[in-house]
């Protein structure tokens, strides 16, 4: 029988709490129950197993990772909401970067809840590619080219791989969007043709 008060949502929000204090390689049930006081086995009331749990977790981040996008890109369109949503996107992970791990590693995952983690993260992708009057699958294409360079760049950074050079990082990044918005405009230009 569940114990009184505690609920998937506690749970979840322990956990996030968990892997942001101790790093998402300490993240373990028996930490989790630990931390909420239980015992590992009442965990299992509520999730049947760490990967159902991991992907509640994963749900979550993707959400936190969507809403953060979707508040920097209010009110915007075209390139003012490319950039704000690639800046959302990079201090998101390197404000949560235990937490953007934990998603990162979900994407090879194949599951109900990994698919729709994955897809609540591509949403304010897709609605600032819908600015350009792209076709679907040109806006499949850049997405996924705006996702690789926008995780490529944080990894680079977070691995320390630019300090070796006095370029100002935030100075790369947007020159890195600005790359991606060109080719955007030139696919655009080739739709309208």
């Amino acid at each position: 029988m569940p114990r009184k008060g505690l609920t998937k949502t506690a749970i979840v929000d322990a956990a996030i709490a968990l892997i942001e204090e101790q790093g998402n390689r300490a993240f373990s049930l028996n930490e989790l129950a630990r931390c909420l006081a239980v015992r590992p086995a009442s965990l299992y009331n509520h999730f049947e197993n760490m990967e159902v749990l991991t992907g509640a977790v994963g749900f979550r981040i993707a959400e936190m990772i969507r809403r953060s996008e979707l508040d920097a890109i209010a009110g915007m369109h075209g390139d003012e909401a490319l950039f704000a949503l690639c800046d959302a996107y990079r201090a998101f992970a390197r404000e949560h970067m235990d937490l953007y791990k934990v998603i990162m590693g979900m994407q090879k995952d194949k599951n109900a809840c990994t698919e729709t983690a994955c897809g609540e993260m591509i949403e304010p992708i897709l609605l600032v590619l819908s600015d350009y009057g792209l076709t679907e699958s040109d806006k499949m294409h850049w997405q996924r080219i705006l996702r690789a360079m926008m995780h490529g760049f944080i990894t680079h950074e977070y691995a320390g791989g630019f300090r070796h050079y006095p370029a100002d990082h935030n100075e790369t990044y947007r020159m890195a969007i600005q790359m991606v918005a060109l080719g955007i405009h030139t696919a655009q230009k080739e739709s309208e043709q």
